[in-house]
């Protein structure tokens, strides 16, 4: 289980932090003094399109795999199975979605153009938002406790136990009676 722990990291890691400086390499290229020879309109007018398009449907990608994958790995029973099934989720959502966000900055070198910079963006911000920490994995997967503490250890803090809340909840309606 560790070593799917550390996958996951380094897969999220990879691709988050991969698109990022693809992405500002990118920046720094178009913004520099060195150019890649110039598209003809109408290439440039198609790489703009298709630049546009691939990174729409990267998005509806990432919304519907974060959309039906999770609940499928929610209601899985088998606590190995459904860390395995995370891991190969993050591996094809962070993998895939590195790849597209290097095909968009190659059609932003190559057409010289920053239009397709904001949607680019868009698909690092989405990466941020999928991000899997112990507590994303906790709510995603529906994990108890005791099998988070089994996974991370000391490092997961638990949430209040069920006596301390009964406890609480007994104090509050002894202070309603008075």
């Amino acid at each position: 289980m560790k070593e799917l722990i550390k996958k996951i990291r380094r897969t999220a890691n990879f691709g988050l932090y991969g698109s990022i400086v693809v992405i500002l390499a990118t920046v720094a290229f178009h913004f520099s003094k060195y150019h890649i020879t110039y598209q003809q309109p109408e290439v440039a007018r198609w790489m703009l399109i298709a630049g546009t398009v691939l990174a729409v449907l990267a998005i509806m990608m990432v919304l519907l795999m974060i959309r039906r994958t999770t609940p499928k790995l929610r209601q899985n029973d088998n606590f190995e199975e459904k860390i395995t099934g995370y891991a190969s989720y993050i591996n094809n959502l962070y993998s895939s979605t590195f790849v597209i966000v290097f095909v968009e900055c190659v059609l932003i070198v190559l057409m010289s153009d920053s239009s397709l910079l904001m949607v680019t963006c868009l698909l690092v911000l989405m990466l941020f938002l999928a991000y899997p920490n112990m507590y994303k994995m906790k709510n995603d997967l529906g994990l108890t406790d005791q099998e988070m503490i089994s996974l991370f250890g000391s490092d997961y803090i638990p949430d209040a136990r069920p006596e301390d809340v009964q406890e609480a909840e007994v104090v509050e309606d002894e202070n309603d009676e008075e």
